[in-house]
């Protein structure tokens, strides 16, 4: 089953086992509908957990899941992702892409010449950042129309217009 990340453990909020998540996704009340999330550090070991009670407020998302009862069990839990299986994901619009499409993508110029690999993604409130890995350095790409000019998903491709001063 193919699975994608919704959201992170960031930490155990009260005393009875519930933990707040940092979304990884725009549309927060998609939580509200799970029955269950598989819970882990990957989606290869991800385990299987029914969802008893979700909170959405404007601040944050607290979801207490099956089997994780007290402070103690919940802070074992921080830091792991949630995942759905990708057929479940909410649908994106054009020109939007899921975070597992986009890491791991090789960066090329509109001339065919190599930037580095996307590690990681930095989500603003304009625009998102895509962390760019070229040998030791890290390149911080913005995910804008003017300079992102493809994005194939398939191949693990994107094309970038390099303007000046981005690739410094």
């Amino acid at each position: 089953m193919d699975l994608i990340a919704i959201g992170r453990v960031s930490k155990p909020i009260g005393t009875r086992g519930e933990v707040k998540i940092s979304p990884l996704t725009r549309d927060k009340q998609r939580f509200m509908n799970l029955p269950a999330v598989r819970l882990g550090n990957d989606a290869a070991n991800a385990t299987l957990k029914k969802i008893l009670k979700v909170r959405i407020d404007n601040k944050q998302i607290v979801l207490h899941v099956d089997s994780i009862g007290t402070i103690e069990e919940a802070k074992k839990i921080k830091d792991l992702y949630l995942f759905i299986p990708k057929e479940d994901a909410v649908k994106l619009q054009n020109g939007t892409y899921f975070i597992d499409d986009i890491l791991g993508s090789e960066v090329v110029t509109e001339e065919q010449e190599r930037v580095g690999v996307i590690t990681d993604l930095l989500s603003l409130q304009k625009n998102d950042i895509w962390v760019v890995k070229k040998g030791t350095k890290e390149i911080l790409i913005p995910a804008v129309k003017a300079i992102i000019r493809q994005v194939d998903v398939k191949n693990k491709r994107v094309t970038i217009r390099a303007l000046d001063g981005l690739l410094d």
